[in-house]
């Protein structure tokens, strides 16, 4: 029967020259190797050359005594230590070495009666010479007597052997796999001495697979040496040991390397793992490596085993098979992409393009910061030196330094053809450092739309135009490094979903995926544009599976535990590839990696999904900074919110409000419906007052939700029609979740918006609308107060609390021209109407989304408004846990205090820029809640906000009379419930 070829263990090349023979054999061979005589020492020290002439002279047993005795003059004794008593540092010095090595052939070598002596006088010499490196080569030379390596193993200390010499020789010595075990768990490390890996190799080529519990009880102190080795052993117990070892990047890798060599065996080890995220993952890269091996080995598989790996393989035959595009097919960039096409040619250079009159200075006023943007010079004289400021401008577009870029940006938007003037030298001349970067910013200008850039070129004749056409034609696909990067193991083609060209027919081929990797490799996020390759491979290929693609290849890159320095290319090809579904996939993983310590992803994924999500991505980073349980995040998020409500000319509230999905409703005589298709039969979905859609029929029969297709109905229709509702319940949910709690601060804040905006939200939103008419609203005149309360009735006219029909008072108008502000009444300002507000919501049955006429009310004593301190909540205890929910509660969290790596403080800001301040003792650590359960609140105080120090000062307390009823309410609401029993 033949051996099965995982079975086999291959010596790895790097230890195949040293490996010693250890195993008997005549005096010719020997004498083979011997050939070359090596110099003499010319320390005077006994050499290999001595020991041939102590065996040829007196015999083996003689060149072992001496042996053993310049061994012993190696070992140095050092002092008492730590009452360890006497401690050997022996070690066989590197002079020794070919002489244990030379004896060692001779030994072996002896006739049997030499031989028999040789043995009986090197365990003379263990009794004589007891260090452990001079019984350890002596254990080296006794071929026969494999209880003395086991005895020297049982009595090993890595804390005497100094530079892991001992450990050596044992390793020389050991021959089976019980030793290489003992072996393991007592070696501390090892290392490579004088790159001699002759020890290393002769272990490994006797033991062969059985150094697997050697290499497991070394793996804490000499990991590297460990998973260098694990993935070269023929053993269960190596790759099991690999797959618990998963989640750094190392046992990632050695784990894939041991699936190249042992495919069948990983495959069957990884499918009956437990499941998790890291295991997982490296399954569906070897499945997907090798399907043809994977499928031949359901059988060998567990009933669990063989259902994770078919859900990873996917039906065999049950949809025909994707075509694989011909190079004829493909673009030229990837059948020979640029780096190695010879017909790209150079671009042309122009040395003498006249150089524009100067226009540009640095700002010269107060104080000018290091991102500042240049200006237009009051005269060519005053000028700064041109060619360098422009170059300055167009190298910050690219800048990491999200300042720096941004004032290129506008620099460039600003002064578009006076920038480019100034460019063309740069970027048509001969080779220089700013070349590429000028270059680049030709092609951005030009992409953006901003300027005509070869009617600039042309002003400087027909040469200067054909030039910087044929600039803009090569799209920037000969700047590319000169050393292109490799794919890396979890980027492998065979591991990614599939390339499709436009028209969805033919796939691209692995070496084709493997070029776009590349590309994708020399591109950042932080470049204006991805490499010119990148446009190339967008324009030929399907929208959709280069969304999958991009997924995937993210997907991947996140199993393997984020492998490259920063935030790497395969996090950015999400915004170069990207759609509405990746961004919807990107949501969830971006609210939970703050609390994994990946909040620079968090931050760069709310930019992704702000350029591939639309209004959709936007209104989840809103959300975001709005909700995050993580003050960084929430504080990045709304950063985020407010660029881009300053480039649509809004506020961040204003521009949610625009954002509010209407999930494809419109309005109908029921109110908000959207029609359903099942073929013979049509549905039509409504929506009820808490958004929760349902479907009424032809008869007009009302169903939670859509009946089962029957046998007459259209079943694709239907199965569209059925994962539509699904959508439609899932997304409504979460509108009316986030809006409700939206709706909420904006009572507690006191927002208020316009008569035009509050009829375009809350009167003919189809779905805001419904939201609307369960709360109480109000019209607030120039001071804040209060008008006059209504609510919005069932068909969208206004009631007072009379019942009466409201109209609003333009007596109360605004600077623009409306009717005054209208906002959410909270039920401090209604004063005695609250109970016949309250009244009224009980009779017409009306649900309120949050609590608003029936919400608890607080109020300050009139000692508490004349003093700083609330002393009504200090010297209370409270769980710890209780206050972290305090800090992570709406409208709280703001600046907390730190003493000792403890958080002591947690703050609520409040209008004014002045912030309430709940300060506690001992103080918590957010990861160590366990450490201190319980705190006990010091003090709480009203300051205004110190922007020197970041949070309020005790010194400046401001009276808690400064608190509005509203807040004041909301605050001693908070705290009631955070120290209630």
């Amino acid at each position: 029967m033949s051996e099965d070829p995982e079975d086999r263990f291959e010596l790895p090349r790097k230890f195949q020259r040293g490996v010693l023979r250890r195993e008997r054999c005549e005096r010719a061979e020997i004498d083979e190797l011997a050939a070359v005589v090596a110099d003499p020492d010319v320390r005077g020290k006994a050499t290999w050359r001595t020991i041939d002439l102590i065996v040829a002279e007196e015999g083996p047993a003689a060149a072992v005594r001496a042996f053993a005795a310049v061994t012993d003059a190696d070992v140095r004794y050092a002092r008492s230590s730590w009452g360890h008593g006497s401690v050997y540092h022996s070690q066989i010095s590197d002079v020794r070495w070919p002489m244990m090595l030379r004896l060692l052939d001779l030994v072996r070598s002896a006739a049997d009666e030499e031989y028999a002596e040789a043995v009986a006088t090197a365990e003379k010499m263990r009794a004589e010479y007891p260090s452990p490196a001079s019984r350890a080569a002596m254990s080296v030379l006794a071929l026969d007597r494999p209880q003395w390596c086991s005895a020297d193993i049982a009595e090993y200390s890595a804390d005497d052997d100094f530079d892991n010499y001992t450990a050596r020789l044992l390793m020389l010595a050991t021959t089976t796999r019980e030793q290489a075990r003992e072996l393991g768990r007592r070696i501390r490390d090892w290392t490579w001495v004088n790159d001699d890996r002759r020890a290393e190799g002769t272990f490994l080529a006797t033991v062969g697979a059985g150094a697997d519990e050697f290499l497991v009880g070394c793996l804490e102190q000499s990991r590297w040496h460990a998973l260098n080795l694990l993935p070269k052993l023929p053993s269960e117990l190596a790759v099991n040991t690999l797959i618990g070892e998963l989640g750094p990047r190392d046992a990632q890798a050695a784990l894939l390397e041991a699936a190249k060599r042992f495919p069948r065996r990983v495959l069957r080890l990884l499918a009956e793992a437990e499941p998790a995220t890291q295991v997982d993952y490296v399954l569906r890269l070897h499945v997907t490596a090798q399907p043809g091996m994977a499928r031949g080995e359901l059988s060998a598989l567990s009933a669990a085993g063989r259902k994770r790996v078919e859900a990873l393989l996917g039906p065999a035959g049950d949809n025909a098979p994707i075509l694989v595009a011909a190079a004829a097919d493909l673009p030229r960039i990837l059948v020979t992409p640029p780096w190695e096409d010879r017909e790209l040619g150079k671009a042309a250079v122009l040395k003498n393009l006249p150089v524009p009159t100067p226009v540009f200075c640095w700002p010269t006023r107060g104080h000018v910061p290091s991102y500042a943007i240049p200006e237009i010079a009051p005269s060519p004289e005053e000028a700064d030196e041109q060619g360098r400021l422009v170059a300055t401008m167009a190298v910050r577009l690219n800048s990491e330094y999200d300042r720096y870029a941004e004032s290129a940006h506008i620099f460039f938007r600003r002064y578009p053809e006076d920038a480019i003037r100034h460019l063309l030298p740069l970027a048509l001349g001969p080779t220089g450092l700013g070349l590429r970067k000028a270059q680049a910013a030709v092609r951005f200008v030009a992409r953006q739309g901003w300027a005509d850039v070869l009617a600039i070129a042309a002003e400087s004749g027909p040469e200067a135009a054909h030039a910087t056409q044929a600039l803009l034609e090569r799209r920037g696909l000969d700047a590319f490094p000169k050393s292109m990067p490799a794919v890396p193991l979890w980027a492998e083609p065979a591991s990614l979903p599939p390339i499709l060209l436009a028209g969805r027919r033919l796939a691209l081929p692995a070496s084709a995926v493997r070029l776009v990797v590349q590309m994708l490799t020399i591109s950042s996020r932080r470049d204006i544009a991805p490499y010119g390759g990148v446009e190339i491979v967008k324009e030929s290929c399907d929208a959709v599976s280069l969304a999958e693609f991009a997924w995937g290849l993210f997907e991947n890159w996140a199993g393997a535990g984020y492998p490259t320095k920063k935030l790497g290319w395969a996090f950015d090809v999400l915004q170069w590839f990207g759609d509405a579904e990746t961004a919807r996939r990107l949501v969830p993983l971006i609210r939970a990696w703050p609390g994994e310590g990946g909040s620079a992803r968090a931050a760069v994924g709310m930019d992704v999904l702000i350029a591939i999500g639309g209004d959709e991505g936007i209104r989840e980073v809103y959300d975001i900074s709005q909700r995050s349980q993580f003050g960084a995040l929430r504080d990045d998020a709304a950063a985020r919110i407010a660029i881009v409500a300053t480039a649509r000319g809004l506020s961040a509230d204003q521009l949610e409000d625009r954002l509010v999905l209407d999930l494809g409703a419109g309005r109908g005589a029921g109110g908000c419906t959207l029609p359903l298709d099942y073929g013979p039969r049509r549905f039509t979905v409504g929506f009820d007052e808490y958004l929760q859609p349902f479907v009424t029929d032809d008869a007009g029969k009302r169903r939670a939700a859509l009946p089962k297709p029957a046998a007459k109905d259209d079943a694709a229709l239907a199965a569209r029609a059925q994962a539509r509702f699904t959508e439609l319940k899932k997304d409504s949910k979460t509108l009316a979740v986030r809006q409700a709690a939206r709706l909420e601060r904006a009572m507690v804040t006191g927002r208020k918006w316009s008569e035009a905006e509050f009829r375009a939200l809350f009167i003919e939103h189809p779905l805001m609308r419904l939201l609307g008419r369960r709360l109480v609203w109000g019209q607030f005149d120039g001071s804040g107060a209060l008008h006059e309360a209504f609510r919005i009735a069932e068909d969208g006219t206004l009631a007072d609390v009379d019942d009466e029909r409201f109209v609003f008072d333009a007596g109360l108008g605004d600077t623009t021209g409306g009717v005054g502000a209208i906002g959410l009444v909270h039920p401090v300002t209604l004063g005695r109407a609250l109970p016949r507000w309250v009244e009224i919501c009980h009779d017409y049955e009306i649900v309120q989304p949050f609590p608003q006429v029936g919400r608890p009310i607080f109020a300050l004593t009139a000692e508490e408004r004349t003093a700083s301190r609330l002393a009504r909540f200090c010297d209370v205890t409270v769980p710890t846990d209780r206050l972290l929910a305090l800090h992570r509660s709406p409208g709280w969290g703001t600046m907390p205090q730190w003493e000792a790596a403890r958080a002591v403080a947690t703050a609520r800001r409040v209008p004014g820029d002045r912030l309430l301040i709940v300060q506690v003792t001992p103080g918590y650590r957010p990861g160590s809640l366990a450490d201190t359960p319980r705190q006990s609140i010091r003090d709480i105080w009203l300051s205004p906000l110190d922007t020197g120090h970041g949070y309020g000062t005790r010194t400046r307390a401001l009276p808690l009379g400064d608190l509005d009823a509203v807040e004041a309410s909301e605050i001693i609401a908070d705290l009631t419930t955070a120290v209630a029993p």
